[in-house]
């Protein structure tokens, strides 16, 4: 019998960065979990709980409840193995480079959106509280060295403000689910 499906992921709260085990009972990607707003919670196992400025002040726990409405960003390291059965649905997307800024941070990523819609109407029609991102790149406010994650998911009620950064790339544009992360990713860590 599956035990679940379990992820390792980055929580930044304005105070905070949880580190742990996020497991799911049904695979899916983080976004949609997030998203689902079934619990007020995200429970973490195997967590490290440091001062968001102050991530040498690590504490380990063995379980955590996290209040995900709090959560500014949730970056995942490492993704399991999606099962044989799981396939996504593959919608039209293309790809945008947006710098956004929090109070916390500034983050530069590429956001997936329809080709047919501009920035801004996706923007009034999205429903979700995160915003999936990829090749992202968070920038402290407070100074820091710049962090590089795979996939990030964004609370769409701690964006500031936003513009379309410049690329030097046309952007791509092709069917595709939103992936998580990368194998590559799973090691990355701050």
């Amino acid at each position: 019998m599956n035990q679940g499906f379990t992820f390792t992921i980055e929580v930044f709260t304005p105070a905070l960065l949880c580190t742990g085990s996020y497991t799911l009972p049904l695979y899916r990607r983080v976004s949609d979990a997030l998203n689902n707003r079934l619990s007020r919670f995200i429970t973490l196992h195997d967590v490290s709980i440091a001062p968001l400025w102050r991530p040498q002040q690590a504490q380990r726990v063995p379980q955590a409840l996290i209040a995900w409405g709090d959560a500014l960003l949730v970056s995942v390291l490492a993704e399991p193995e999606p099962p044989a059965d799981y396939h996504p649905i593959a919608t039209q997307r293309t790809t945008q480079t947006v710098m956004f800024f929090t109070a916390e941070f500034a983050v530069r990523a590429e956001m997936y959106k329809r080709p047919d819609v501009s920035l801004e109407e996706m923007l009034m029609e999205l429903a979700d509280d995160f915003i999936p991102l990829r090749n992202v790149t968070i920038f402290p406010i407070n100074g820091g060295a710049p962090l590089h994650r795979t996939f990030v998911c964004l609370a769409q009620r701690a964006i500031q403000a936003l513009y379309i950064a410049r690329t030097t790339t046309p952007v791509e544009q092709h069917p595709t689910e939103v992936p998580e992360s990368s194998a590559s990713d799973s090691a990355a860590s701050i």
